[in-house]
């Protein structure tokens, strides 16, 4: 089984397994063909990274403007809800998503 990883930012491109190539929001791990596409991923990653899952409530969403972001260690976190921030929040490893692939 392969995989085809293609860069969310130019979907035309690749996206590189180098790890320096590569950013989380919610925990999803996105691969860019180059550091100018991750450093315009990392500016505006509403833009570019589609269907969320929200950590607490594992609701699935778009975000948008009105959604609710919080940065933690491994990348932004947003939400579909403030409650769900909040309580993220409060004990983010409880709610963390862990993906190393």
């Amino acid at each position: 089984m392969s995989r085809t990883l293609y860069d969310p930012v130019d979907p035309k491109q690749l996206g590189s397994l180098d790890p320096k190539l590569r950013s989380r929001v919610n925990g999803e791990i996105y691969r860019f063909a180059s550091a100018a596409n991750l450093a315009r991923f990392e500016k505006d990653p509403m833009r570019f990274c589609g269907v969320l899952r929200d950590p607490v409530n594992e609701m699935c969403f778009v975000p948008g403007k009105s959604s609710r972001r919080l940065d933690w260690v491994d990348g932004p976190y947003f939400f579909s809800c403030d409650s769900t921030r909040l309580a993220f929040g409060r004990n983010p490893e409880k709610f963390a998503i862990h993906r190393d692939y």
